[in-house]
């Protein structure tokens, strides 16, 4: 990141005090986002979310039509459909890419159908040719998400941002490519651009004139100014997380941890994935559950992460019309997955200690709670400092609602005897 050049665009952002309201940064920074992913329109604005749910209103689709969607993805991109009038969908994806395909998208197609909203996930593209056929096939629109993977390529060495009719990037501070806050929609369709132009400043397309729904979704000069100075040197990004993917791919080898199934070694030999996150599965046979791994991990300051926990249909308000739903291979996923550091700032004696970490777990004996998770008959041995702890927390909370208990019996018992004095006092009515 060229530091010293961000600060010298925020002294000149100062000096003009032009802050916003579509600015000569975002201008910019919209054009160099158009020929470095060879699209027509990229429209810079305030976050993803937004992207999504502009996205999705510049179709026009018909209220209340269906939108298949991942429930393994983040809450927004379900949100976007719902904001929108539009009834998502949920389907499964694949065990091995954790993505979208056209046997997930088919088991979930019906007559109501309208849209499927895609996610490239981790860095890595979709099956963009499978998907494409199947929504020109049903007359269905065809919509990415695709927030985690600006940068990334389809088999065929097109960039992310050319596929289905619009595209949604994430520049949120967490991404490979970021503005600290913002979002990126990419389309080569001028009518779709059309429609999305005037939607991010409140409908106006005129001095005075306001044509369409729109609201304040811009993005400011300082976030463009940040997005730009990060476009300069986008291919050096990538590059080191994929050099950061190697590493913690042969350290894991070299060290033989079982248990743990390192989704970045399995795309390796993609060229077009920019390995935007390392993504392990902590799987049956490993003697810790994923949690237990990221909170031993986190005592060692290390900051790994669960992602789409519980699962889209398993969170509010959906999992209220869905609680019958079954979802096999996301609900799985939910459970194992965890996300390890990575980026500029990981050196490769960062990534030998996390790796020497999971070796170490991986020499635990197995907790109580995968004896439980996993059904095990057999007696097995346990790690007992930490389940000491499980047992005071518990002895805590016990005697807690016991207190509460308590409390609530004397204050019960005191009302019911206020409200018979009282009724004695009115001659025996009924309150």
């Amino acid at each position: 990141m060229d530091r010293e050049g961000f600060l010298r665009d925020v002294d000149e952002i100062l000096d003009t005090r032009i802050f916003t309201n579509l600015g000569p940064f975002a201008a910019k920074l919209e054009a160099t986002v158009c020929s470095y992913l060879n699209v027509k329109h990229a429209f810079a604005v305030s976050n993803a979310s937004v992207g999504l749910a502009m996205m999705l209103r510049a179709l026009e689709l018909r209220a209340g039509g269906e939108v298949i969607l991942p429930a393994y993805t983040f809450i927004a991109t379900a949100h976007a459909v719902i904001e929108c009038g539009l009834k998502p969908i949920f389907c499964d994806c694949d065990p091995e890419s954790h993505l979208i395909g056209v046997k997930e998208v088919s088991a979930c197609f019906s007559p109501n159908t309208v849209a499927v909203l895609a996610v490239n996930l981790w860095g890595l593209a979709c099956d963009v040719e499978g998907l494409r056929s199947f929504a020109e096939e049903n007359h269905i629109s065809l919509l990415y998400d695709s927030a985690h993977s600006f940068g990334a390529r389809a088999p065929c060495g097109t960039f992310l941002g050319n596929f289905g009719e619009a595209e949604v990037f994430s520049m949120h501070a967490t991404k490979l490519f970021n503005s600290f806050e913002g979002g990126l929609i990419t389309t080569n369709s001028d009518l779709i651009a059309k429609r999305l132009a005037p939607m991010r400043n409140f409908g106006i397309t005129g001095q005075d004139q306001v044509s369409c729904w729109g609201s304040n979704y811009k993005l400011s000069e300082v976030h463009a100014a940040f997005a730009l100075r990060q476009l300069c040197n986008i291919e050096k990004l990538v590059d080191l997380y994929k050099e950061n993917a190697k590493t913690y791919t042969k350290l894991l080898e070299e060290h033989c941890v079982p248990g743990i199934r390192n989704w970045n070694e399995s795309f390796l030999s993609h060229e077009g994935c920019t390995h935007a996150y390392v993504c392990f599965e902590i799987q049956q046979n490993f003697p810790l559950t994923r949690d237990e791994v990221i909170a031993r991990l986190r005592d060692n300051n290390v900051f790994a992460k669960r992602y789409f926990f519980p699962g889209l249909h398993k969170c509010q308000p959906y999992a209220r019309r869905l609680k019958d739903l079954k979802i096999p291979v996301t609900e799985k996923l939910c459970e194992e997955v965890l996300v390890l550091p990575t980026g500029s700032t990981v050196k490769e004696s960062d990534i030998e200690r996390v790796v020497d970490l999971l070796k170490k777990f991986s020499k635990s004996s197995p907790s109580i709670n995968k004896h439980v998770n996993g059904n095990t008959e057999h007696e097995i041995s346990v790690d007992f400092s930490h389940l000491q702890e499980k047992i005071s927390y518990l002895r805590d909370l016990k005697c807690k609602y016991e207190d509460l208990t308590a409390s609530c019996e004397r204050d019960l018992s005191f009302l019911e005897g206020r409200l018979t004095r009282i009724s004695l006092s009115r001659g025996g009515d009924r309150l």
